[in-house]
């Protein structure tokens, strides 16, 4: 198993490149925040804001990074999906599939440390100064030498990489080696009703977390919402595919009734209705950077907003810079997710865009096409975001007075959503551009 792991590695390293991206940064990033640790612990004392900043932050990169894990991971598979379906038809068990993901897993993250060390030690140094600056941190600290935060980064994204095998793998090793081998030549267009169960249980949970912050002071209020912000973008990952069929069914009826089947947005909208699951994996991606940072910035916001006078400036000053920090870190991960998702979806279709072609679609077609899909894919996201957020959000303005309405600065806000948009249209853009430019013939015909 080991010999046949490495072995896809060598042979495929494109389909690795994002599950790669994503396992850096998130050893990258646990390095950073464990050594913060470690300079609170080798303070005399030591000291408990340091330290509880870094826990903090240690902890959301730790939930990020097995979403976004889970995310690439499962493109990962998905592009070697039919060898392992082959695997499964000569006698390969579960079991031993996943235990041939999980080398993989295991092997990128040792490959991505060393450099991901290098990383994390200079963003630990460039954070202390700031905090240092901010009066966080006491004058002349520094980050010790000490390599344990770094093994401890590569033992924490292993034991995430390893959790998100568990979800990523569930669909080749729990079906039948007949329905993997079908699962490789065509799209399922329903979701198990176990899924959906459980999806409308996370929302179900929400509601009632909801109604716990209200009454809760503004720390305590502010993690519940961040915890049900994650909940809600877990419930979204589950009914994703019914979600983003019943968004883009309204977003595209314009495109539907404009110049009919003529028209590449009639193309590009009836298509992505047909295809739910395959747009929930577009969608997803977008929808976590723009849900989780919409509330960031309404905590934020209402904070600042609701309570003018009611905090001390620098307290207010360090919760609005510590939060700027969490939106960063956040569309580092979501960038990481919507860049590999895209770039893996598109080129996926390459044989659908040169069967378009050869049943007569014109050139002009196809791109007015990925142009629709691109910004329809953009604005469901964005749309499914902001529904994840609004929720807690309003919870979370009711426990800071009687006003449902949380505030939410758009001048921090609409560079966020102009750059979710932009990046999801230039991205699918420059990748369906690059596929549609292949000779179709060969296209169809290759292996």
């Amino acid at each position: 198993m080991i010999k046949m792991a490495f072995g896809a590695l060598r042979t495929r390293p494109a389909s690795f490149v994002g599950l790669a991206s994503a396992l850096f940064l998130a050893v990258s990033a646990i390095a950073m925040f464990g050594s913060i640790i470690a300079v609170a612990v080798s303070s005399s004392g030591g000291d408990s804001d340091l330290g509880a900043i870094g826990g903090a932050f240690g902890e959301i990169v730790m939930i990020m990074a097995t979403f976004v894990a889970v995310t690439t991971l499962g493109f990962a598979i998905r592009q070697q999906y039919r060898e392992l379906a082959l695997l499964r038809t000569v006698a390969a068990t579960p079991r031993q599939v996943r235990r041939l993901i999980r080398f993989q897993v295991v092997g990128l993250i040792l490959l991505v440390s060393p450099p991901a060390w290098v990383t994390g030690g200079i963003g630990a140094r460039v954070f202390l100064s700031a905090l240092v600056d901010r009066g966080l941190a006491p004058a002349g600290a520094t980050v010790p030498g000490n390599p344990l935060p770094l093994f401890i980064a590569t033992l924490a994204t292993t034991l995430v990489g390893l959790l998100a095998t568990i979800f990523a793998t569930w669909r080749i090793s729990h079906s039948t080696p007949s329905e993997a081998m079908t699962e490789t030549s065509a799209e399922t267009s329903r979701i198990g009703w176990f899924r959906v169960l459980l999806g409308l249980i996370v929302v179900g949970g929400v509601g009632m977390l909801c109604s716990f912050l209200v009454d809760r002071d503004p720390d305590e209020a502010a993690q519940a919402a961040l915890l049900g912000a994650l909940a809600l973008m877990i419930a979204v990952a589950l009914l994703g595919p019914l979600l983003a069929r019943i968004v883009v069914t309204l977003l595209g009826l314009p495109l539907r009734l404009f110049r009919g089947g003529e028209s590449g947005g009639w193309i590009a909208a009836v298509n992505m209705r047909g295809h739910a699951h395959r747009l929930s994996s577009a969608v997803v991606p977008i929808a976590l950077l723009v849900g989780l940072s919409t509330t960031f910035l309404a905590i934020t916001g209402t904070i600042r907003h609701q309570m003018v006078g009611a905090l001390p400036d620098a307290v207010s000053d360090t919760d609005v810079w510590l939060r700027g920090v969490e939106v960063a870190m956040l569309a580092l991960f979501g960038t990481v997710a919507t860049l590999n998702t895209l770039i893996a979806l598109t080129a996926a279709r390459k044989r659908e865009y040169a069967l378009l072609t050869l049943i007569g679609a014109t050139r002009r077609q196809l791109v007015r096409m990925l142009a629709a899909e691109s910004v329809l894919t953009a604005l469901t996201g964005v749309l499914l975001g902001i529904a994840i957020a609004a929720p807690v959000s309003v919870a979370f303005a009711l426990s800071l007075s009687d006003d449902p309405i949380p505030y939410v600065p758009m001048g921090s806000y609409a560079p966020i959503l102009i750059g979710a948009v932009v990046l999801a249209v230039v991205t699918e853009m420059a990748a369906g551009l690059r596929i549609i430019r292949l000779d179709p013939a060969s296209t169809v015909t290759a292996p």
